[in-house]
């Protein structure tokens, strides 16, 4: 048995685009064309919204990245700018 790996596409900009207001949904789905429990990871605003299915270890995967990213940046934050003084 080979081990599983999740392929994430990358892009890389150099000028990050205009941050717009908008909201991320997350929900469980559960029918014969997802053939088993998915997660829907929706993000966008009122205008259009965009949907990625993902099975429960690609979700856990992001979850995992998210959770270390915000770590990082809150130590980020801690050392550019210390509240002790």
């Amino acid at each position: 048995m080979s081990d599983q790996t999740l392929g994430l596409e990358t892009t890389i900009r150099r000028d990050r685009p205009t941050a717009t207001d908008g909201s991320i949904q997350v929900s469980t789905d559960s029918t014969d064309i997802t053939e088993g429990s998915r997660v829907l990871l929706g993000f966008g605003d009122d205008r259009e919204v965009t949907f990625a299915v993902l099975t429960p270890t690609e979700a856990q995967t992001i979850a995992t990245a998210l959770e270390q990213a915000a770590q990082q940046a809150v130590a980020a934050d801690t050392l550019e700018d210390p509240t002790d003084e």
